[in-house]
């Protein structure tokens, strides 16, 4: 059964940006939850599905020594100083939210998972026209893809206002049994109480991710498409994030994202985009 979902490009609430520009990129200690009411949506490269809506984002944060717990993101790390960080982290993949049945669904689970990653708008272009080889079944036919977990490492490196941010990780629920790996290259500017965070990255993944999610076989041609196996993918992304802080406990959030799918997975049958565009914009609050 069709599931509609997004891709894991997603990091659309900002609430872990320090408000001063020494923490900019350190973790507060202790607990910390935060809400965000706003509107988004994140863009869906599924052949004929919804785009996912973002109405609520919440922020749940744990710190305990060096472990923490931030919105289903499990991290442990043993190495840290003033400018270097290596971190184990364990993470949801989210290119199974392309294929949930309900959108309500989607959405929750995409807002639940929702972390922060510093992107930036789609410039223009003429319509992607699909291949002639890909042929288009009945996308409500096609067969299960499941969420699956990641566990790995992280190493950041921080420089006066930018940051270098290195993570390789494996799949732990034996779907795919894939590999994803990310370089992510970010700066902040702050003023007073505005912040700007600018972010491009390079996202590595696997060709069992790739022929997991995006790839056609038996019941995929049964139900109309062209055989496809993709190989390994490398997507990039760019990133603007904007915050004001209002006062102690509120701001306002927004967050603009713009992706470019690898052509191993634009060519997919399934895949009818691969510029994506998200974006969120709202009033957060914490405590």
């Amino acid at each position: 059964m069709y599931k509609a979902g997004l891709l894991l490009v997603i990091a659309l609430f900002s609430g872990a940006l320090s408000a001063s520009e020494e923490t900019i990129y350190t973790a507060h200690s202790g607990w910390q939850f935060g809400l965000s009411a706003g509107y988004g949506e994140i863009e869906n490269p599924i052949h004929d599905a919804d785009d996912i809506p973002l109405y609520v984002i919440p922020k749940v944060e744990v710190f305990y020594g060096d472990f923490a717990f931030s919105n289903f993101e499990l991290s442990w790390t043993p190495l840290s100083n003033d400018n270097h960080q290596l971190s184990f982290v364990s993470k949801m993949n989210r290119d199974g939210l392309y294929f949930i049945d309900s959108l309500a669904a989607s959405s929750v689970v995409a807002s639940l998972t929702s972390t922060v990653m510093p992107g930036a708008p789609r410039p223009p272009s003429a319509q992607q026209q699909p291949r002639d080889t890909k042929k288009v079944g009945d996308i409500t036919k096609i067969r299960d893809r499941e969420l699956s977990f990641l566990a790995g490492a992280q190493y950041l490196y921080d420089w006066q206002q930018w940051r270098l941010s290195a993570s390789y990780f494996t799949e732990i629920t034996h779907y795919h049994h894939g590999q994803e790996g990310s370089l992510v290259l970010s700066r902040y500017q702050q003023w007073h109480k505005h912040l700007l965070v600018a972010a491009a990255e390079i996202q590595y993944q696997s060709n069992e991710i790739t022929k997991y999610y995006y790839g056609s076989q038996r019941q995929e041609i049964v139900a109309g498409f062209s055989r496809y196996q993709p190989e390994h993918a490398f997507n990039k992304s760019l990133q603007l994030t904007y915050q004001y802080q209002i006062n102690e406990d509120w701001r306002f959030i927004s967050d603009l994202k713009w992706q470019v799918l690898d052509s191993e997975i634009a060519d997919s049958p399934l895949v009818s985009k691969q510029h994506l565009l998200s974006y969120y914009a709202g009033v957060a609050w914490s405590f």
